[in-house]
This record gives C-alpha cells, structure tokens and sequence, in this order.
C-alpha cells in the first residue's frame, strides 16, 4: 500500500467516524426539536447536517489532491 493510499485509507475512516456521530446526533436533535417541541435543537440538526457535508468535501479535495499529485508525477 502506498503512502497516499494509507493517507486515503485514514482519511475514510475519519470520515465514516464523523458521518456516523453526525447521523446519531441529527436523529437525536431532529426528534427533540419535532417531537418535544425544543426549539434549539434545530440548529444543533442542521449544524450536524452541515458537519456531515464537510466531512465528505474535506475527503473529496484531499482525494482529488491525491489524485492530481499522482498525474503530474508520472
């Protein structure tokens, strides 16, 4: 395994980890705000929503990043 698929390889897994919590979390938020009528947890489901999405952008751009270094190398 190359070093830039081990780095890709940890970069997944974090990412998993961070989607993983994040889904937990919006479930958990989205049910208190629906279901218990607590306001503020509207924002901690969108903050989750929005964490979730930046996990895959930062994989994504470091992927990309991966694969940009292995063209101009070759």
């Amino acid at each position: 395994m190359t070093a830039d698929a081990a780095l890709q390889k940890k970069r997944l897994t974090v990412m998993l980890g961070i989607n993983a919590v994040c889904f937990v979390l919006a479930g958990v938020a989205i049910y208190g705000a629906v279901s218990l009528r607590i306001d503020w947890l509207r924002l901690v489901f969108l903050g989750a929503i929005v964490a979730g999405l930046g996990s895959h952008i930062w994989f994504i751009l470091g992927w990309m990043r991966a694969t940009k270094g292995e063209g101009a190398s070759s």
